[in-house]
């Protein structure tokens, strides 16, 4: 899989605040079950391989050195199936931040089609105590338009 890259998302009037980012994903033989199609347990790869690459990409290293989410819950809405060899993108964006809580959505789509759509609810860890990180706008700041 390669990264796509961030990007400023929404549009005139439907603007968010915070920055999206596109994750390319290749289907993969293994990830096929016995129906043909892509097992769902390896959406949730995805999400957190997209996630963590949003993370790389828009946060400084600083905190990427020493910060890490964990998920809370995901939310997975399948909307078609996909199959080996599918290029798809993912598109992940933080939909909201509170102190403790991120709630992302990662869009799965082929050719201009919904494949997946996923909800999660990820926590900031500091990656040496595993204590919990408050969300300051300094930490979300790279995330935000």
């Amino acid at each position: 899989m390669k990264q796509a890259g961030a990007e400023p998302s929404g549009g005139p009037g439907g603007r968010s605040q915070y920055r999206s980012h596109r994750h390319a994903i290749t289907v993969s033989a293994d990830a096929i079950d016995e129906l043909g199609h892509v097992n769902n347990a390896v959406y949730l790869q995805w999400v957190q391989q997209a996630i963590t690459a949003y993370w790389r990409a828009v946060a400084r290293k600083e905190d990427v050195d020493r910060l890490r989410w964990i998920v809370a819950s995901h939310e997975i809405f399948y909307r078609k199936p996909a199959y080996h060899r599918d290029s798809l993108i993912a598109t992940v964006q933080i939909m909201k931040h509170t102190a403790w809580r991120a709630w992302f959505s990662t869009h799965i789509g082929r050719d201009g089609e919904t494949v997946a759509e996923v909800h999660s609810t990820l926590c900031c860890l500091d990656a040496s105590s595993g204590q919990l990180v408050r969300i300051t706008p300094d930490l979300a700041q790279p995330f935000c338009l």
